[in-house]
């Protein structure tokens, strides 16, 4: 048997191609733990949210015989407002993951939803049901082998539905349909 080895560009190419394929398996093994964590982010907010609620009482500033109110309790109406202006920005960062995470988790959802019935079978069953795959084979009279290499190449597939034709190697990106 003959090895070639691949020049430096085509090895870059195919290991950026890899590497969406990696993301998508990525996304795929985490889907459970984004749910999860979009879960925990809203609750974050309802916290922030109520704690400001709770805190909308301002001390009201006392006079001294100094002069000029004497002690500085205005200050700490400053600092409540600094603190809900920090707390309304962790809110805003809580809901700009969220969004993040909902973008992957919807680009995810519909890749599978586009999947052939026994691919999605494969892919679902196996990466966010967390069934292996001797299980998920032996319900639908597949092989193990054969499960295991569907996958793959739905997987393939998903990552050029998530992230388009920079998913696709080089070769594959020359060729122009029509219908």
């Amino acid at each position: 048997m003959r090895m070639t080895i691949l020049p430096a560009k085509e090895r870059a190419i195919l290991r950026e191609y890899s590497d969406y394929i990696e993301t998508t398996r990525s996304y795929l093994k985490r889907y459970s733990q984004f749910k999860v964590t979009i879960a925990n982010l809203n609750d974050d907010i309802e916290a922030y949210e109520h704690a400001i609620e709770l805190d909308i009482a301002a001390p009201i500033s006392k006079y001294d015989s100094q002069p000029g109110g004497g002690t500085p309790e205005l200050n700490a109406v400053e600092q409540l407002a600094a603190k809900h202006e920090k707390i309304m920005d962790m809110i805003h960062k809580n809901k700009e993951s969220i969004r993040n995470i909902e973008r992957i988790l919807h680009k995810v959802d519909r890749a599978i939803n586009e999947l052939k019935p026994d691919d999605r079978f494969l892919i679902k069953g196996h990466f966010i049901d967390h069934r292996s795959w001797g299980d998920l084979s032996a319900e639908k009279f597949f092989t193990e082998k054969w499960a295991r290499e569907r996958s793959r190449k739905a997987i393939k597939e998903m990552a050029f539905m998530i992230f388009g034709n920079k998913a696709l190697p080089e070769q594959q990106q020359l060729f122009v349909f029509y219908e």
